[in-house]
């Protein structure tokens, strides 16, 4: 229904994804964008989610960019804060310069605040693996007419997520709505919403997957016959 009025650009995607999902409750949001990193490395529980800004503009000293460095999503979290870095496709667009970069930029804007910081690469990827950034802070102040000299050592792990992954794991938690046996009003939104995000993620092309669950009641039924079977599913013979 809404796709129809986007464009298929990389800020589209990124818009039309992150928007949906920051209407779910936080403890569905943040388990869907977890389960979707390829590492199991990021924090169970991730606490409220206290600010949202996309295309935040910070502050360039430090960097090579001469006016501003802007990633994708910013996120404060109870817990830690979060870089969102994301490219259109899922594989080979990213690059640790840019992420260096944006932690670098990061710091000029809250570095003086020392909270732990993240960040998820969103398609592009070259790798499964984690990796990690870091980045030296140091600020000047006076005092009593010294110079005094605040340092802070940032270590930012960069974990690693497609959008295909993440189309994957709405459609899982689609499919546990759908199951339950009593339906509340709010489960229902919720349900709309992922229903909204798996059709916009089909609009930017990421189609989704039709589980084997999903079409075993419209296959006729399975005789004994092993033959049978492997022609119905397409399965090699062994």
């Amino acid at each position: 229904m809404l796709g129809k009025f986007i464009t298929h650009c990389e800020d589209s995607l990124t818009a039309s994804v992150f928007t949906h999902l920051l209407h779910l409750p936080t403890e569905l949001f943040w388990r869907i964008l977890r389960n979707a990193c390829y590492m199991d490395s990021l924090p169970e529980h991730a606490g409220d989610i206290l600010a949202v800004e996309a295309w935040p503009s910070w502050k360039s000293q430090g960097t090579n960019n001469p006016m501003r460095v802007i990633p994708d999503v910013f996120m404060r979290f109870t817990d830690f804060d979060l870089i969102i870095e994301a490219k259109r496709w899922d594989d080979m667009m990213q690059y640790r310069s840019q992420w260096e970069r944006e932690l670098v930029a990061y710091t000029n804007e809250y570095g003086d605040e020392k909270r732990p910081v993240k960040m998820i690469a969103v398609g592009g990827i070259h790798t499964h693996q984690d990796d990690a950034l870091t980045h030296q802070w140091a600020s000047a102040t006076t005092e009593a007419g010294a110079e005094v000299i605040d340092t802070h050592h940032f270590v930012c792990p960069v974990h690693m997520c497609r959008w295909s992954s993440l189309l994957l794991e709405c459609q899982r938690m689609e499919r546990e709505l759908k199951g339950m046996k009593y339906k509340s009003s709010q489960s229902r939104a919720h349900l709309r919403i992922l229903e909204n995000l798996i059709d916009l993620f089909a609009w930017h092309d990421y189609q989704s997957v039709k589980w084997f669950a999903d079409i075993v009641p419209d296959l006729p039924q399975l005789g004994p016959s092993m033959h049978s079977l492997q022609t119905i599913l397409r399965l090699p013979n062994h």
